[in-house]
């Protein structure tokens, strides 16, 4: 393998690690903005039933519930706030790989990882056969 193919093998690697990444941050960021729907629609109804609750007992248990929410809420809204901050720096590390790769002519969205790794010689290591039976899980 040349020194230049263990450069953008290293490159790709980084750019798939952050591309699995934002994957990963998008995922929590929609989690994190359901629980925001949820919990504001909770607060909604809560809302409601404490103002049509006339009983000085009950509306006490109410408003305990809209504070509970509320701090529920504020929770929500800075973990959506930490993860929306991730997902710019994940999507401005992809930017500057990307550019990278696409200076040594490489698509970093259809490179082949393995055309950089190997170079048509053949590992006696990878070359024996697997037997699922040997995996512990």
């Amino acid at each position: 393998m040349t020194e230049e193919n263990k450069t953008a093998a290293v490159k790709i690697g980084v750019f798939r690690h952050w591309i699995v990444t934002s994957h990963d941050i998008q995922w929590e960021i929609g989690e994190y903005q359901y629980d925001l729907e949820y919990q504001l629609y909770e607060r909604d109804v809560t809302q409601r039933l404490y103002k049509a609750t006339e009983d000085e007992k009950e509306r006490k248990h109410w408003q305990k519930q809209i504070n509970r929410i509320d701090k529920a809420l504020s929770g929500t809204e800075m973990e959506l706030a930490k993860m929306q901050k991730q997902a710019t720096y994940c999507e401005a590390m992809l930017a500057i790989i990307r550019s990278d790769l696409e200076a040594e002519g490489i698509d970093p969205d259809t490179c082949d990882l393995e055309e950089f790794l190997f170079d048509d010689e053949i590992d006696d290591e990878f070359d024996v056969d697997f037997d699922e039976d040997d995996v512990p899980f």
